[in-house]
C-alpha cells in the first residue's frame, strides 16, 4: 500500500509539473489601444461622417437653394463635398450659387462653421427661348468709389447704353471706376425696362454708398448721402416708373444716421433691456427704457435692425435661438409703441459678437444685450 501511494504521488507530481510547463501563446496586448483607435477612426469616417457631418452639409445646401429661390438646382452630396447640377438662367446665377453654398455656415460645437469644404458645378447649358418671357433684373451698387452694374439685359445695345450712362458719372473722387458685369441674355426687350435701369443708375450714382435693384418688377433703393443731396434724389424717386412698381426706398442722410446710431447706443449702452432668465420675456422694469428707445427710433431714417446678443454660456444653437427670440420681442414692443413694422427687422447673433470677456460675470452681463442701428446701404 505504501509503495502504491508513493507511485501515485510521483505520478501526480509529474503530471502537475508537466501541465505547469505549458505556456500560453504570445498575446500582443500593445495592439489593444491601436485597435481602439482604428474603431474610433472607423466611426469618424463612417457613421459620424455620414449621419452628422454629411447631414449638416445637406441641410446648409438645401437652405441656400431655398433661400435664394434656386429651384432649378439639385445638389449631390458626398461627405463635405457638394456637386451642383441643373440649368441656371445665366452663368452669373450659377456662379453666385456656388459661392453661397461654399460660404454657408451652420451651428457647430465651437460656434458657426462652414460644413462644406468643396463645391463643384456640373451645370447644363442655360435655357434659351425664342419667345422670352423672363423680365430683366439688375442690381446697381456703389461702394468705396466703385459703381458695379450687375443683371440681365436683352441685347448688346442696351448693355452699352447703360454702361455709358454709368461711365458718365465717373468724376475720379465720388465715383472713380465702373465695373460692367451686365449679361446679355434672353429677357424681354422693352424700352421701358431700359428707362427704369437708367433711373437706377442716376439714383445710385448720387450716393456715397448705395444699392438700387429691380427684381420681380419692383424698384428699390437704399442710399447714403450728405443732407444737401436729399431733395434732389427725393425728386428723382418721386417721378413715376414707366413699368413695374416702387418698393422699399431708404434715403439715409449721413448726419441723421450718425445722430440716430449715437442716440440709440447711448440709451442701450448705459441701461440694458432686462429679460427673464434664459427667456425672451421682457421684464416690466424696462417699459420706460423701451418708450425712450421708441421715441428715438421715430426720428431715425430708414430701416432699423434690432440685434439680440447673448453670452457664451450654453450651446451655440441655444444662444442663437435666444438671441433671435429676444430681438423679436423688442421688435414687437417697439411696434406696440408706434414704430411701423416695416421699419424694423430682428436678428439674433447669439454669442458671436462679444464686447467683453465671457470668462467673468461682469463681462457676460455686458455681452447679454440688445443693439439697434440703422441698416446701411453697405449691409
Amino acid at each position: 500500500m505504501a509503495t502504491f501511494s508513493l507511485l501515485e504521488k510521483r505520478t501526480a507530481s509529474r503530471h502537475v509539473r508537466y501541465r505547469s510547463a505549458r505556456r500560453l501563446p504570445f498575446m500582443p496586448y500593445g495592439f489593444v489601444p491601436a485597435f481602439g483607435l482604428l474603431v474610433l477612426l472607423w466611426i469618424g469616417m463612417g457613421p459620424f461622417a455620414k449621419y452628422v457631418i454629411e447631414q449638416s452639409v445637406i441641410r446648409s445646401t438645401e437652405q441656400v437653394i431655398e433661400t435664394n429661390d434656386a429651384g432649378w438646382a439639385q445638389a449631390v452630396v458626398s461627405g463635405q463635398q457638394v456637386w451642383l447640377e441643373g440649368q441656371p438662367a445665366t452663368p452669373m446665377e450659377g456662379e453666385q450659387l456656388v459661392s453661397l453654398v461654399r460660404a454657408a455656415r451652420m451651428p457647430a460645437l465651437f460656434g458657426d462653421e462652414r460644413p462644406v469644404t468643396r463645391v463643384r458645378a456640373r451645370y447644363g447649358a442655360p435655357v434659351t427661348s425664342t419667345n422670352p418671357t423672363r423680365k430683366p433684373e439688375w442690381t446697381f451698387r456703389v461702394s468705396d468709389g466703385i459703381l458695379k452694374l450687375e443683371g440681365n439685359v436683352p441685347d448688346e445695345v442696351t448693355r452699352s447704353s447703360l454702361a455709358a450712362a454709368a461711365e458718365g458719372l465717373v468724376d475720379g473722387q465720388h465715383i472713380a471706376r465702373v465695373d460692367d458685369l451686365l449679361t446679355v441674355t434672353h429677357v424681354a426687350d422693352n424700352p421701358a425696362y431700359t428707362e427704369v435701369a437708367l433711373k437706377g443708375i442716376s439714383a445710385v450714382g448720387q450716393c456715397d454708398q448705395g444699392v438700387a435693384t429691380f427684381l420681380n418688377e419692383e424698384f428699390s433703393l437704399r442710399c447714403e448721402l450728405p443732407n444737401d443731396g436729399v431733395p434732389r434724389i427725393q425728386q428723382l424717386i418721386a417721378q413715376p416708373l414707366p413699368i413695374g412698381r416702387l418698393g422699399n426706398v431708404d434715403i439715409l442722410p449721413n448726419e441723421a444716421v450718425a445722430t440716430c446710431d449715437s442716440s440709440l447706443a447711448d440709451l442701450l449702452g448705459t441701461t440694458h433691456i432686462e429679460f427673464a432668465l434664459a427667456s425672451a420675456e421682457i421684464d416690466p422694469s424696462s417699459d420706460d427704457l423701451l418708450q425712450s428707445v421708441a421715441d428715438a427710433a421715430a426720428n431715425c431714417p430708414g430701416t432699423l435692425r434690432i440685434e439680440g446678443h447673448t453670452d457664451s454660456m450654453g450651446s451655440a444653437n441655444a444662444n442663437e435661438l435666444l438671441g433671435d427670440a429676444r430681438a423679436e420681442a423688442v421688435r414687437e414692443a417697439l411696434i406696440e409703441r408706434g414704430i411701423p413694422a416695416d421699419r424694423l427687422i430682428a436678428e439674433g447673433f447669439g454669442a458671436r459678437r462679444p464686447i467683453d470677456d465671457n470668462t467673468t460675470a461682469e463681462g457676460r452681463a455686458h455681452n447679454r444685450r440688445i443693439e439697434i442701428r440703422v441698416v446701411r446701404a453697405s449691409d
